[in-house]
């Protein structure tokens, strides 16, 4: 089955080259280039919805380590107000597994479809200084050719960038550790690929990257509009929750509170001018 699936994905690739061929630009680099586009539009309601909630889920991210902390001792009434605040805030904390899942197969497929991959005609499997997309970067540069080199780079940069503006809490040890280990492991696993998969993946980060633009362009929209989002003060059950970088706001306020209760310093004691009056 998995055979047939392969065969099936390799069938495509020659269908889009015919329509490079019909548009007259018969290219296996551009064949891919539709693919990817074709892929990420089929991808996009699964995509759009991981990101949405890997965005939401990094923006509640402070409220549920107040809830963690104030439950720990109470895990069942702490599994509850987190479920409650997944669903005020319409997050899921599975929401990015399952395109992650689908990506995968043909992430391979792509991968062993490239390898003996029949190109109708071999000069087309060029594609902007690789002579055949069907071979590895590594193998180009074994032979003296580095030019093929920048495809590995592209993954690094379009993964790196993706990364980047998909964060919200950049001071976050583990999300700052994967913002430069993940950029890292695919320049190296797009220079050991055939390069019609680096090429593939690359497309694929930069039409990530503008969709992940829009998400972000969406959430500040909601946010601003209906007041959530990053608060330095969240109430939780007539709680204060604040970050530590903010934490003179709060104390702002309490002067502010104090000078409603008792007025300026100076009126809030007793007045001195009385007591001189008393004693003459």
């Amino acid at each position: 089955m998995w055979h047939a699936f392969v065969q099936w994905f390799a069938e495509i690739i020659q269908t889009m080259y015919g329509i490079t061929v019909s548009i007259g630009l018969p290219n296996y680099g551009l064949a891919i280039i539709l693919l990817t586009i074709v892929i990420k539009i089929l991808l996009f309601p699964l995509t759009q919805k991981q990101m949405k909630s890997m965005r939401g889920m990094q923006e509640i991210q402070p409220k549920l380590k107040y809830i963690q902390e104030k439950y720990k001792d109470d895990p069942q009434t702490m599994q509850s107000k987190i479920m409650e605040m997944y669903k005020k805030h319409g997050v899921n904390p599975f929401g990015g597994c399952l395109p992650l899942l689908i990506q995968m197969p043909i992430f391979i497929a792509f991968y062993q479809s490239l390898f003996g991959f029949d190109f109708k005609v071999a000069e087309h499997a060029a594609f902007f200084g690789i002579a055949n997309i069907g071979q590895s970067v590594s193998y180009y540069v074994s032979q003296g050719n580095f030019i093929p080199v920048y495809l590995p780079i592209l993954a690094a940069v379009t993964t790196f960038l993706q990364q980047k503006i998909s964060m919200v809490d950049t001071k976050d040890p583990t999300q700052k550790t994967m913002l430069y280990v993940m950029p890292l492991f695919m320049a190296w696993i797009a220079a050991t690929m055939p390069a019609g998969l680096p090429l593939y993946w690359v497309m694929f980060n930069i039409l990530g990257i503008l969709q992940q633009m829009y998400v972000n362009f969406g959430r500040k929209k909601v946010n601003a509009d209906t007041g959530t989002g990053m608060q330095v003060e969240t109430i939780i059950e007539g709680d204060i929750v604040e970050s530590d970088s903010d934490k003179h706001i709060s104390v702002d306020k309490k002067k502010v509170a104090g000078r409603d209760k008792g007025g300026k310093k100076s009126n809030g004691s007793p007045n001195n001018s009385r007591k001189k009056r008393k004693k003459r």
